[in-house]
């Protein structure tokens, strides 16, 4: 039964051989081949990974690697190969195996890995002038006993594919192109040339915001309470007018207790002050009382102090926006000194603020940056702008990312706009060529920005 099964086995390694084999010899070019040769040999093989080099005399050069459907030979292990290669020197051994021990780098040895570097055959047909192919397999600790036996019967098939697609050119078959071809893509080539130098406005795009002019914050004076509010957010307001105010139970008690012991030590102070016309003594006892009510005075003066700034007041005229967006979010609210209690958005227009990415910043180096606003609420009306400020260095906004702040005017604050309202901003500046603009959206690109 045991051989049975063995005889099974060997029969489908030696079908999958032919199959390999004859698979690489219908790859479509010479690449094709070269990665199938490296990627479908991994059941036969058993390696961690490989690589497939074409040598020239001392230059190698990557033809494929495994894992990756492109090869790539700027990669730090593909030059790391590639110099272990350029200093190997084979004699009439085709293959060897490498480890730390028998001269493999320690940035390939990595931790017990091992390299079985086979030479494949030349076949007899093939000039002795023509390139040859190795193949690093990579191995983790022990190199598998049947890889040389493999290496070998694979060998064969993969130097005869690959050898069979150099010999056709590795973009495939060459073909025979005509005269008025050759002159059409030149032509072709002569015509995005010229386009490159042809000039075109500079611009981007920015999402915007519409703000107020001006930004009131007002503060809370005092730790308290609020006990009321008088508006309700998004009111018309003028300069004076109430707008919340703070409980003032405490302050009253305060301000009527020391009113009230005020009253009493008056009294005190009159009967001592009669005495100590008779008692030297008593005089001193007169300066305490002094002191005492110079303190209620300055605690009587306090309390009036918190009762007279109870009432929040309109600092200017315009739109009120409450934190927390209600009235009843503010009423019964603790606060703290320095908490902000509301705003006031004024001014005489509307202002959209434009965050420019730092990597279309150039844009803002012409004096001539003109900006068209759409709202997403109605995307298809534009709104002309001027602009009137640029920020002289970028900011860190909530999308982190740094962007420099361009704030434009809007010429009349009507039609329907609101605080708050955003869109679309494109903003033009000066002419670049379209080479420039093309070159500089590729590195903006291939550099992740």
């Amino acid at each position: 039964m045991m051989a049975n099964d063995e005889a099974a086995a060997k029969l489908r390694t030696f079908a999958f051989v032919l199959k390999f084999g004859n698979d690489l010899m219908n790859a479509a070019n010479f690449d094709e081949a070269a990665a199938r040769a490296v990627n479908d040999s991994r059941p036969l093989l058993d390696f961690r990974s490989a690589a497939l080099f074409e040598v020239s005399g001392r230059k190698a050069e990557l033809a494929a690697q495994s894992g990756i459907p492109e090869k790539n030979p700027r990669a730090k292990v593909a030059l790391q190969q590639q110099e272990l290669l350029q200093k190997l020197s084979w004699d009439d051994e085709s293959f060897m195996v490498l480890d730390r021990e028998n001269g493999l780098p320690d940035e390939l040895a990595g931790e017990g890995l091992k390299y079985f570097i086979c030479k494949l055959p030349r076949p007899a047909s093939v000039p002795e002038k023509a390139p040859e192919f190795i193949l690093l397999l990579e191995y983790e600790r022990e190199i598998p006993a049947f890889v040389e036996n493999m290496v070998k019967i694979a060998g064969n098939s993969i130097a005869g594919a690959l050898y069979f697609h150099l010999a056709a050119g590795k973009k495939g078959f060459p073909v025979r192109r005509r005269r008025g071809k050759r002159i059409f893509w030149l032509l072709v080539l002569l015509l995005v040339f010229g386009l490159m130098f042809i000039r075109v406005p500079e611009s981007t795009t920015a999402e915007f915001t519409l703000q107020p002019e001006v930004v009131m914050p007002v503060y809370a004076r005092f730790d308290g309470s609020i006990i009321e509010c008088l508006k309700e957010d998004g009111s018309q307001v003028v300069e004076g007018e109430i707008i919340a105010r703070y409980d003032t139970a405490i302050f009253q008690y305060r301000c009527q207790q020391a009113q009230s012991e005020l009253a009493e030590l008056e009294a005190e102070i009159a009967l001592e002050e009669r005495n100590a016309f008779t008692d030297a003594e008593k005089m001193g006892k007169v300066q305490l009382l002094y002191a005492r009510r110079r303190s209620l005075e300055i605690a009587i003066a306090e309390a009036q102090w918190f009762l007279d700034n109870s009432e929040i007041r309109a600092p200017v005229s315009g739109v009120l926006v409450l934190q927390g967006g209600r009235a009843d979010s503010i009423t019964g609210r603790s606060v703290r000194t320095g908490d902000i209690i509301f705003e006031i958005y004024s001014g005489s227009c509307i202002i959209a603020e434009i965050p420019v990415n730092e990597t279309d910043s150039s844009i803002l180096q012409n004096n001539d940056l003109t900006v068209e606003l759409f709202l997403h609420t109605a995307p298809q009306e534009e709104i002309p702008a001027e602009v009137v400020e640029i920020a002289a260095y970028p900011e860190l906004t909530g999308q982190k990312s740094y962007c420099y702040m361009v704030r434009a005017q809007l010429p009349d604050a009507g039609n329907g706009l609101k605080y708050g309202m955003r869109g679309i901003a494109k903003l033009y500046s000066g002419e670049v060529t379209l080479g420039y603009r093309l070159f500089k959206s590729a590195l903006l690109y291939f550099r992740g920005l």
